[in-house]
């Protein structure tokens, strides 16, 4: 009877924090009807109303939101104590799944993780690139690297690198047109546009000294992919404001130039890792989190190699 109860409180807490019968299923590998059943039979069992369903989606009922909270304590007390016993081992081992922002995760950590997994042999890390914003449990993820600030309650999230941003352009592209003497000037540009479900980078801040100023931009190419704008500035298409993560040599070698220097491109971007809030932290989710912050450093060393070519 108790490993029943505990069974169906677990699903539950799946259900609710999936927030659809459809994703709880997926979650714990079973089919919709299973998650379905299991609901009624522990609603029968408890003699009360957990949700209320409609076609597509369900709400708590009063009853339902304080078992709930109920629920997250059981499975809270049973993945912390997994992590203890697992944590007085020496090793770092097991799976990491890892989730990362697409751009990010693809020129700096990526390129990490095969120096990460030397120090951890016995850890095997699956990486998922993306650039929205995910559930974890419904996407199985241990860990998250994301510059994502709106952080779903329930998850910590530790800082992990900021990055610059700088106004860019191709040495052909100003050729054919004359180089913005002022922020203000950019409304007359083609001025290349990182837009995605999550994100619209069509207003761009500038700061000089006590001065700030906010142009919105407008362009014929908008993409939402990172190194895509990128690229694109480099090819001569136009204008870019540019996160200095995405950037190498490009400055030195002369495929892109700094614009307007003297002002500030002002937009804030921080990288955070998250994992889901607990008592006790898994031993490779912190071995990952500190071996990323000490890989990246701070500042940056993509903004301490840039401050070498350009003025950020």
């Amino acid at each position: 009877m108790i490993q029943d109860r505990a069974s169906q409180m677990a699903l539950f807490h799946i259900l609710v924090q999936t927030g659809s019968f459809t994703s709880a299923a997926h979650t714990l590998s079973v089919s919709v009807s299973h998650v379905s059943k299991q609901l009624k039979c522990l609603e029968a069992d408890l003699n009360v109303k957990l949700v209320q369903r409609s076609t597509r989606s369900f709400t708590l009922t009063d009853a339902g939101q304080q078992f709930a909270g109920y629920c997250a304590e059981v499975v809270s007390s049973v993945q912390n104590a997994d992590v203890m016993m697992t944590n007085l081992q020496d090793e770092v081992a097991g799976i990491l799944r890892l989730g990362v922002s697409q751009s990010f995760g693809t020129i700096h950590i990526i390129p990490a993780i095969e120096q990460f997994r030397k120090l951890h042999p016995d850890l095997h890390v699956e990486v998922s690139l993306f650039d929205y914003k995910t559930n974890m449990i419904d996407d199985g993820l241990d860990l998250w690297l994301t510059n994502i600030e709106d952080i779903p309650e329930g998850y910590v999230a530790q800082h992990l690198a900021d990055t610059c941003f700088v106004l860019a352009a191709s040495p052909d592209y100003l050729m054919h047109h004359s180089a913005p003497l002022h922020p203000q000037d950019l409304v007359n540009h083609n001025c290349l546009i990182y837009q995605s479900r999550e994100r619209n980078y069509g207003l761009w801040s500038f700061k000089q000294g006590d001065d700030a100023l906010y142009i919105n931009v407008n362009g014929n190419y908008r993409v939402d992919l990172a190194e895509a704008i990128r690229d694109a500035a480099v090819s001569g298409w136009g204008i870019a404001y540019l996160a200095t993560y995405l950037l190498t040599d490009e400055f030195r070698t002369g495929k892109l130039i700094q614009l307007l220097p003297e002002w500030q491109a002002s937009q804030s971007m921080q990288f955070y890792a998250v994992y889901p809030s607990r008592k006790h932290l898994p031993k490779k989710i912190s071995a990952a989190i500190t071996f990323f912050k000490d890989y990246i450093g701070q500042p940056s060393y993509w903004d301490r190699q840039l401050k070498s070519q350009i003025k950020i």
